[in-house]
């Protein structure tokens, strides 16, 4: 394995450590939130809530709330942005919803909260404080239902509500005065209820960033549709609790199309530098770092809508699902917390079948894109959803392992010290103080890394690009082993290719003795063999010993 030299130690001991690093200090889980013209209401929630769950590959749902007054009036989340007041009592019914759902997945549920009809007049005292009671309201549903917070639409589908007047302020510094007081007004409301919640806004001053990356920003939101906006967020800012976070779900993020306007996205809004903070008072602009996340809006449509539609997005390598799959990857990884998955054509669940005039018709979303659901959860998480498919394959009988001695049952040849058949290996030729070997004595068989700095067992098999697989092993270290498992990847003439999409994973602890590791790969382009490091350093002392057994890799399903 001369070949294997060529790797330099610095970028394999990076790998290790970065590997190893996932154990101590997790990033926080990304979590994917859906949004659609099939909105449920509580009492759909109530009476599907274990199918919903099934059906879609979420973390949570945002939801409206349904009310009645004293009179049987209807009432709406999705148009509560007036100045009329609710009872906390009108309530209570949808609170017994919420408190009888027992939800497994879906843990990061929003109740949808939308500046619609947006009539209020920014010196209505009154009505900007049953607009706050309403808020406080929805804050105590769902601090008692169990809900994550509010997900808040500042989208003007009434009245422009952030929109300068001149005829109702005299001057636009009167008019961000005013709405400051507001947003300070809404979010004390909101904190006295529930002062860790998440608000989800689908935009804060993501919608402003031309503004925010002026040197004069109030010429341009005088006469921008909501111009006032940065004024009422950092009215938010002034009342936020300390365990409160606000987040720009960016809906811009519908027409992003490629990792480096995520990235510059998320840096707008999170940078001290960038155009989101730059809207915001000084004396806020610490705390807007310190309790403002980047989120993005992913509107599903662009990958289903015909071509010469506004709203469209063409193949990747022959296949629309390929590009949501790879922007939504994007997406999430630009993301510090919450990407908002909304469509409007199709649905996940709940009748929808009155757009007969759509490319989506109303069809449930897998029906009219055979294979969305399994791109989402891939990429919402991708051990998980792997792990589900081979459970169901292993159930089924269909799960085909393409390790070769995968149990490691039998040796290369009768000779003592021979390796287990079907692998090679390799150790830094510079400090070769360890042994390779295969073990009769432990399992039914493994391999076993003795006294070894630095070195692996290694086996290869012929793959094409664009193929996912999962590979699984089982490793048990003694004394100062540090066992990973690495995939690397070479040409089809084997030449190592693409060391930069090396992948590391680590072993976690298991209930004996034995640890294991899993990971999930997507063969690049350009590459004709997946190669399996089964790699272990740290091992100084003859004690020092590491045996691995039970390969497993298998194709997923495309």
């Amino acid at each position: 394995m001369k070949q294997y030299l060529l790797l330099r130690h610095t970028t394999m001991l990076l790998l290790i450590a970065l590997g190893n690093q996932t154990l101590e200090a997790a990033p926080p889980d990304k979590k994917f939130i859906e949004l659609g013209w099939d909105i449920p209401s509580t009492a759909d929630l109530r009476e599907h809530w274990r199918d919903m769950e099934q059906a879609a590959p979420f973390d949570g749902i945002m939801f409206r709330v349904e009310a009645e007054d004293d009179q049987g009036a209807r009432l709406s989340s999705e148009s509560i942005w007036d100045a009329n007041s609710w009872k906390r009592d009108w309530l209570k019914p949808a609170l017994a919803d919420l408190q009888a759902c027992r939800f497994e997945r879906f843990k990061d549920n929003f109740v949808r909260f939308n500046a619609t009809p947006g009539n209020l007049a920014w010196d209505d005292d009154a009505g900007w404080t049953a607009l706050a009671e309403k808020a406080g309201h929805c804050a105590w549903l769902m601090k008692q239902g169990g809900g994550k917070g509010l997900a808040i639409d500042f989208e003007s589908y009434g009245a422009a509500q952030f929109r300068f007047d001149p005829a109702k302020q005299h001057t636009f510094a009167d008019a961000t005065q005013l709405a400051r007081r507001r947003g300070s007004q809404f979010v004390q409301s909101v904190a006295q209820e529930f002062p860790d919640a998440v608000l989800l806004a689908l935009w804060l001053n993501s919608i402003n960033f031309k503004a925010g990356r002026s040197t004069q920003p109030e010429s341009i939101l005088a006469s921008s549709g909501y111009g006032l906006l940065p004024a009422f967020i950092d009215g938010m800012l002034d009342a936020v609790p300390s365990g409160m976070i606000l987040v720009d779900g960016c809906e811009n993020g519908y027409y992003m199309d490629s990792a480096e306007a995520y990235l510059q996205a998320a840096h707008e809004m999170r940078s001290w530098h960038g155009a989101g903070v730059r809207l915001v008072s000084p004396q806020n602009r610490a705390k807007y770092r310190q309790q403002v996340q980047a989120g993005f809006g992913f509107y599903l449509d662009m990958y289903l809508n015909p071509e010469g539609n506004r709203y469209y997005f063409a193949p990747l390598n022959g296949s629309r699902l390929a590009r949501l799959q790879r922007n939504l990857g994007f997406a999430r990884d630009a993301a510090d917390e919450y990407v908002w998955i909304y469509g409007e054509q199709c649905r996940w669940w709940g009748p929808r079948r009155d757009l007969p005039n759509t490319v989506g018709q109303g069809r449930l979303w897998e029906e009219a894109m055979p294979g969305i659901t399994r791109a989402i959860a891939y990429t919402r998480n991708p051990l998980v959803a792997a792990k589900a498919e081979l459970a169901e394959l292993r159930k089924s009988g269909q799960l085909t392992n393409l390790a070769k001695n995968a149990d490691f049952g039998q040796a290369a040849s009768p000779q003592a010290g021979s390796l287990p058949a079907e692998f090679g290996a390799w150790q830094d030729e510079t400090n070769p103080t360890g042994k390779f070997a295969w073990d009769a004595d432990i399992g039914d068989g493994s391999g076993r890394a003795t006294k070894v700095k630095w070195g692996c067992f290694i086996q290869g098999l012929t793959v094409q690009p664009g193929e996912e697989y999962a590979i699984e092993v089982s490793c048990r270290p003694r004394g100062q082993s540090q066992p990973t498992l690495v995939i690397r990847w070479q040409t089809a003439e084997e030449r190592w290719t693409q060391e930069q999409l090396d992948q590391t994973f680590p072993f976690e602890s298991g209930d004996g003795e034995w640890q294991s590791a899993f990971g999930v790969v997507t063969v690049p382009e350009g590459v004709g063999r997946l190669i399996v490091l089964l790699n272990v350093t740290g091992q100084i002392a003859d004690e020092d010993a590491c045996w691995f057994d039970n390969l497993g890799v298998y194709r997923l399903r495309p």
